[in-house]
């Protein structure tokens, strides 16, 4: 337990220490807004890098995970040198990167630790000209329970991460190359293909006051039972008749579709979520003031918990919000970045302390179980 606790604790502590990357300096107002040249690797971000892929590498499968069917996959194809007939069928991105490694004889937790090295290569990539911002965007997607997600989620994390990479370019406004990415990332997992009609924002405002009510709205109606069933019907009515999302479908089963038991219980995760939230938006205003162009990134923060909110007990709807909230790093950590006065730094502090104790709590369990 000591072992679990000191290395996942330094993971997640050493990504606060990371340098800021250099900032633009320039006597021009437009260029003093904190941006960085251009995104560079350097010697402790490759060093957080390679702390994932061997943390990946090292853990082990537990019963009723998504890993342990992987972990299966690979060491069936890893025996026998073919993928057995009698595996679900996965997309051709995933199976041929199981294959090129099997082949090549590379041990399961090495293959495991290297594709979430993929996966967080392409998030850390997505700082984009915020690299700045990195060492509390990795604090925040770590200590908010999304790195253990990955873990499991393999297929779909690499999807996400590349996802999240691929908003570079709707800041540029390059739609050959965001459908070039989207289309790399649906051979891993074919619901990214959702994200396409996204370049469709690249010009619309935020508006603060709209997605304030819509957010106080998604909340009064987060559970309703009623609510709920008549979007499942449309969900598997609409979902059904598009042929590449059919196969997702079984989400909305009686074994899925029904109010989780564990975000029920983890009350106070919810209710800081919801305290997170309401400060990024009371920031928002003066954080698009001093960067335009992370707009885009609240934007779709916001659809995400929107969403997730509204439809918060059907699975398929969560794994599609998953892309949307991965972006809650990077508006969380310029939130924090532009809080400056006094007690905003004490709402900082505060924030940072309450989800390294959630993180401390979701390594515990880990802790437990291993």
């Amino acid at each position: 337990m000591l072992i679990t606790f000191l290395t996942y604790g330094l993971l997640v502590v050493s990504a606060l220490f990371l340098p800021a990357g250099k900032l633009i300096n320039s006597s021009n107002p437009e260029l003093m807004r904190y941006q960085t040249d251009g995104f560079r690797w350097n010697i402790r971000l490759a060093f957080i890098l390679l702390f994932i892929v061997w943390v990946a590498g090292i853990r082990e499968a537990q019963p009723g995970t998504d890993y342990s069917n992987y972990l299966r996959f690979y060491n069936y194809i890893l025996d026998h040198g073919k993928i057995g007939d009698f595996f679900k069928e996965n997309e051709l991105g995933w199976e041929y990167l199981n294959l090129s490694f099997a082949w090549l004889g590379v041990p399961s937790g090495v293959f495991f630790g290297l594709v979430s090295g993929i996966a967080w290569f392409f998030f850390i990539k997505g700082s984009y000209r915020f690299q700045f911002l990195l060492p509390l965007m990795i604090f925040f997607v770590m200590s908010s329970g999304f790195f253990f997600w990955t873990l499991n989620g393999l297929r779909q994390s690499i999807a996400i991460m590349i996802f999240f990479y691929s908003i570079k370019f709707l800041l540029e406004k390059d739609p050959w190359r965001y459908t070039l990415w989207i289309s790399i990332a649906s051979l891993f997992h074919i619901s990214v293909i959702i994200m396409l009609p996204l370049y469709l924002i690249k010009d619309v405002k935020f508006n603060k006051k709209v997605f304030g009510i819509l957010y106080i709205v998604s909340i009064i109606l987060s559970g309703n039972g009623w609510f709920l069933s008549i979007m499942s019907d449309l969900i598997m009515f609409f979902g059904s008749k598009i042929g590449i999302l059919s196969s997702y479908m079984r989400y909305l089963g009686t074994d899925t579709y029904a109010i989780s038991e564990e975000r029920v219980r983890s009350g106070l995760g919810v209710l800081v979520s919801i305290l997170a939230t309401f400060y990024i938006l009371y920031k928002s205003d003066y954080v698009l003031n001093k960067q335009p162009k992370l707009r885009i990134y609240y934007i779709v923060f916001f659809i995400g918990i929107i969403m997730s909110n509204i439809f918060f007990s059907v699975e398929i709807i969560g794994r599609i919000a998953l892309y949307f909230k991965i972006t809650f790093a990077i508006v969380m950590a310029s939130t924090i970045y532009y809080s400056t006065h006094k007690y905003e730094r004490v709402i900082n502090t505060l924030l940072i302390l309450i989800y390294f104790a959630m993180f401390v709590k979701q390594v515990s369990k880990i802790a437990l179980v291993a």
